[in-house]
């Protein structure tokens, strides 16, 4: 079965004068892959992970007795910061709390505290994922007082059994007297605060100091080896994070958040014109399409309207319904045409006139009345005038029938 790779983690750590940034999986060893100033450092590109560890200096590292039970820790903690005058936030990105050791209802925590200072980075655009302490970095020997240099500066970590509980710079520069005097009282306050347990030896990751006298100073044997190469730490053990970092990485999400939302409606536009474009293409396809069939049907609809002339001057003629002759019987067709003479008599399709004189008026309007009633003339509509009336009662009369709709 394939092995499932860790993700690689880039770790930006404080060596002895300059920061340097190591490489590597969760929980392994680190490698060294590149050293840069003493004034910040900057990640990779190709970091899936990236961690920025922080000296001694960005920190109060403070150990306390904190009475209650593990969900208070994180008020108590806050609490005896309070007391100690010590000004930091309080949100879980401010103040980190582990518990050491539980005894008598009081748990030994160390209270991680960021203090207001900038993060030494040189580029912004690539910001870490998470923040820690230096000195958790490394596996430090237990019940023991280390001292080593971060960035020419002597810091010393203290260890309660494997775990760190107190670390901070010191104000000397070089190993000496002055040190070993600090690296005293610091113990001695501790004690005073019932924090520090029992020491085992001083270990010193540093070329300066001399044993024998750092033996007789503090009653503790001491020696001397090369620093171990950093541990990466596991993903989530750390949850600080400086305020300005913090500030940043919110404006980049705002700016992410900006550019997603003008490449959606971007991409939603170039969606809709495209739409469009294709719609417009399709309809000029298609409205050229039909030019070129009503150009290819011009020809054909010019003798259709041809044949259509034709057959209307034709039609008279070759229908037995509007032949004239039929038109002229379908007149005759009343009993008063009988007594009746047409003097003039005209057809078309649309219209007919008809001019007759009658023995006496009462056929004339006769006449006109069955005109008027004939089934095969009704698509007619009719108009009548009276002429003179003569001594013999007899008249002449005109009809004129118009065609309807």
């Amino acid at each position: 079965m394939a092995r499932t790779r860790k993700p690689t983690t880039e770790l930006l750590l404080p060596s002895i004068s300059v920061w340097q940034s190591w490489t590597g999986e969760d929980g392994d060893n680190g490698a060294l892959r590149s050293e840069f100033t003493s004034t910040g450092a900057r990640f990779s590109r190709d970091a899936q992970r990236r961690v920025l560890a922080l000296p001694a200096s960005h920190f109060w590292v403070l150990p306390a007795w904190l009475k209650g039970g593990q969900e208070h820790l994180r008020s108590m903690a806050l609490l005896h910061l309070e007391r100690m005058s010590v000004k930091c936030g309080e949100g879980e990105d401010s103040v980190q709390v582990c518990s050491i050791q539980e005894k008598d209802d009081a748990h030994l925590t160390r209270i991680l505290a960021l203090k207001d200072l900038p993060a030494p980075l040189d580029d912004l655009d690539r910001l870490p994922d998470e923040v820690t302490l230096h000195a958790l970095c490394y596996p430090l020997v237990a019940n023991s007082l280390t001292i080593f240099r971060e960035l020419d500066r002597l810091v010393v970590a203290i260890t309660s059994g494997s775990q760190l509980i107190y670390c901070t710079p010191l104000s000397a520069s070089r190993l000496d007297e002055h040190a070993l005097s600090e690296l005293n009282n610091i113990c001695l306050q501790l004690g005073f605060q019932r924090v520090l347990g029992r020491l085992e030896s001083i270990v010193l990751w540093v070329e300066d100091g001399d044993l024998a006298q750092i033996q007789r100073v503090t009653g503790l044997p001491a020696w001397r080896s090369e620093a171990p190469p950093p541990t990466l730490p596991e993903k989530g053990t750390s949850r600080l994070m400086p305020d300005d970092l913090r500030i940043e990485r919110s404006k980049q999400d705002s700016r992410s958040r900006t550019r997603f939302i003008a490449l959606t409606v971007g991409s939603v536009l170039a969606a809709c014109i495209a739409v469009i474009a294709t719609l417009t293409a399709l309809a000029l396809q298609e409205r050229n399409k039909l030019r070129s069939e009503v150009v290819a049907l011009m020809p054909r609809a010019s003798r259709v309207a041809e044949h259509r002339r034709m057959w209307n001057e034709a039609a008279p003629a070759v229908d037995p319904t509007t032949w004239p002759q039929q038109m002229l019987l379908h007149c005759m067709e009343s009993e008063a045409s009988k007594e009746s003479t047409i003097t003039h008599w005209e057809w078309t399709p649309d219209l007919m006139s008809i001019t007759a004189r009658m023995p006496s008026v009462t056929l004339a309007l006769q006449y006109q009345q069955d005109l008027s009633a004939n089934e095969s003339l009704a698509h007619f509509t009719w108009t009548s005038k009276m002429g003179d009336i003569a001594a013999d009662n007899s008249t002449t009369f005109e009809m004129k029938g118009e065609r309807g709709e």
